[in-house]
Order: structure tokens, then sequence, then C-alpha cells
């Protein structure tokens, strides 16, 4: 799964720089060329995919609402890590010295992070809050250093390291609290740092930055390496159980909604959708910010339908017992490909917009009546390849064939 992603990270295209009189005069961070993923970047990459990875074992094993609410509580907190980190390199990376150790620290906060996450029984909750703490400690740190070293930059980086700041704050006061308590203070701390250092910052600065921004390809990426949990899943659920026909067959269309939603997905990738938000103003700036964390609701929705298609298989010696998980991921994904779609202005046909809207119903429809897996998954399957289909046919006009 490694080596497609790494070549995919090279071979990208770069973003055009768009660059305007309203930029005159604007605060630049020093790298002003367009950059692929580095291969530290993609390192980082995988290592948080393994904190995901456990939140999905975790799922796995209570998939209760509590449980997915526990699971997507979790998720925010490592996604925000990962999003953190990565946007800071995407502003000042040059892969120097400092930038490398910055980021082997960062990855080892993660681990222990996914070692420590609550409910694992590998440590105590305080680890896993002190390992946060620590984080944005060091990201404040490097947002400091940037800031003394690019005056150009000094007034985004006071915004994002008051941010980091207040995250770090929070993070070390839920240590003195028992849950539930803990818990509030750990999503203030996740909320607090995300308005601040996002669209608040962009809201309020007097010269947001001007950079050419590769982060669509690290969503991307990251998109990849999501969808490729989701078929680890899935051989994991067929691997558990007598090779039977419904367990193929549950196999086979969750192997299909995964490439369907990869289609989706990239099928309407671009890689310059930062930099056109980065030109096209403030409103533009802070919107884009949808797209941004639309990301997580995606990554999210597809760990969920993973889990959920893989105990739908090692269900089949129970035939007729609902899986909701994998209506519910659905729907949700395709809540998370509007969001984006809204963050950088694309706009739908009303033909495909009525069909991703039916989806995202049926999904719904299919968890809350307790249809059995197998016509859930096989529904599913159909509906996502009759999407695919439209977006195909759709393809020429867009100029994509």
């Amino acid at each position: 799964m490694v080596a497609p992603i790494l070549e995919l990270a090279r071979g990208c295209a770069a973003a055009p720089e768009r660059t305007g009189d309203r930029d005159r005069g604007a605060a630049r961070p020093r790298r002003r060329q367009a950059r692929h993923a580095t291969w530290l970047e993609l390192f980082f990459d995988l290592v948080v995919v393994v904190a995901v990875s456990r939140l999905g074992v975790r799922l796995h094993g209570d998939h209760s609402a509590s449980g997915v609410a526990a699971f997507s509580g979790l998720l925010v907190v490592i996604w925000w890590i990962w999003i953190s980190f990565s946007y800071f390199a995407d502003l000042f990376d040059d892969d120097r010295v400092l930038d490398r150790t910055a980021q082997l620290l960062a990855m080892v906060g993660v681990a222990v992070a996914a070692l420590a996450l609550p409910g694992s029984g590998t440590a105590p909750p305080e680890v896993f809050a002190a390992a946060n703490a620590a984080l944005f400690a060091l990201l404040a740190a490097l947002y400091v250093h940037a800031g003394r070293s690019e005056p150009r930059a000094r007034e985004l980086c006071r915004w994002y390291t008051v941010g980091s700041l207040t995250g770090m704050g929070l993070w070390l006061v839920s240590l003195a609290l028992g849950p539930p308590a803990r818990y509030l203070v750990w999503g203030l701390a996740v909320t607090a740092n995300a308005v601040i250092s996002g669209p608040l910052a962009y809201a309020r600065m007097r010269h947001p930055p001007v950079q050419v921004s590769h982060m669509p390809e690290r969503f991307g990426l990251f998109m990849l390496v999501v969808l490729g949990e989701s078929i680890l899943a899935v051989v994991n659920g067929v691997a558990h159980v007598h090779f039977g026909g419904d367990a193929v067959l549950i196999g086979l269309a969750g192997f299909l909604i995964a490439a369907c939603l990869w289609w989706v997905y990239f099928d309407g990738f671009d890689e310059a959708a930062i930099n056109r938000a980065i030109a096209g103003g403030s409103r533009a700036q802070v919107r884009s910010f949808l797209y941004g964390y639309g990301h997580l609701l995606i990554y999210a929705a597809i760990v969920v339908t993973g889990v959920g298609i893989q105990l739908a298989i090692e269900q089949t010696a129970r035939p007729g017992e609902p899986v909701p998980l994998i209506g519910l991921g659905v729907a949700a994904v395709v809540a998370g490909f509007f969001l984006t779609s809204v963050g950088i202005g694309r706009r739908a046909t009303p033909l495909l917009a009525s069909v991703k809207l039916a989806i995202a119903a049926l999904g719904l429809g299919l968890a809350v009546a307790g249809v059995p897996p197998l016509a859930t998954t096989l529904t599913l399957a159909a509906a996502l390849f009759l999407l695919v289909v439209l977006e195909w046919r759709r393809a020429p006009e867009r100029g994509y064939l």
C-alpha cells in the first residue's frame, strides 16, 4: 500500500501559484515554490494511520452508540494532530534538519497517543492527555521560531501560537480532572485550538499569508491510506470466517464500495483548491476550512464503513443481524463530499446532487430500518456504482477524458 502512495506523491502535477495586486504587502512564508509531500511527511501520515487503525479496532470491539461516540471523539483528536502539523509543514517546512527533527518528535508523540488511546487498556488516559499537551507545546514553539525567522509571516504565527498554547493549556488542565469533566475539556481543547488556529485567524488577520499549498495532495494521500485500512478490514473479516457465499458477496460488495468512494473523491480531485481559496479573498479563505475540516467526516465515515463491513462478514454465521455502521458510514461520507465541495465553491449538477442526497438518505434508512447486512451492502454498492457511472458520463464536460 505504501509504494503507490509514494509514487503518487512524486507524480502529482504542481499547483500553479496565483497572486495579484491584493497580495502586495501580505505576509509570505519563506517557501514560495510549489512542492510535493516529502518522504518524511508520508512517514508522518503512516504513523498517524497507526492511531486511526487502533481506533478502528476499538470500534470493532465496541460498536454500540457509546462506542461510536467515543470513536468519533478520539478520531477528531488524532486527526487534529495530523492536520495541525501538516499545515505547519505546508507553510514553513523546507526539509531541513530542524524541520525533520520536529516532525520526528511529533511522530513520537503521535505514537504515544496511539498507545495510550482511552479504552485500549495499555496506558492511563493521563498519558494520552500529556502526549497531546506536549505535541501542541512543540507546535507552539515551531510557530514562535517561524515568526522570528520570517517577519512577513509574524501575524499568522502569532495567531497560531496562541491557538496552540490554548490547546496545550486545556490538555494540561484535563490532567487534574476525572471523567466526564476530563472529556469535556478535551473537546474544548480541540475546539478552541481549531477555531483560533483556523477560521478566526484568517478572518481577523490584516495580511493573510500567500503560499503555494500542497495540502490537497496531503488530503488525497491520507484518503488512500484510509481506503487501504477499509480494504484491510474487509480482508480481516473474510479471513476469520468460513469462506461461504454470503461472506464472499459482502466482501466483494465492500471492495466495490471502497472503489466507488475512491472514484468519486479523486474524479473531482482539485490539487489547486487551496491556492484558489488563498487568492479568492478572506471569504473564500474562511470557507475553505469547510473543505479541510470536511475531510475529517470523510475519513471517519470510511473507517466506520470498513469496520461495519468487517462485522457484517463476521456475522454471516448469524444471518439477519443488522449492522447499522455500513449505512451510517456511507451516508456520512456522502455528506463529507458535499461539505468539501461547498468549501471550495464546486457546484454539482442537479442530477448528481439529487443522487448523492438519495444515497445518503438510503444509507440512513437502511441503518435505521435494521436491514440485514448482505442486503444493505449490496444495495449501497449498487447505489454508489450508479453514482460512479453518472460521474463518468459527465466527465467529458469537465475535460477529464
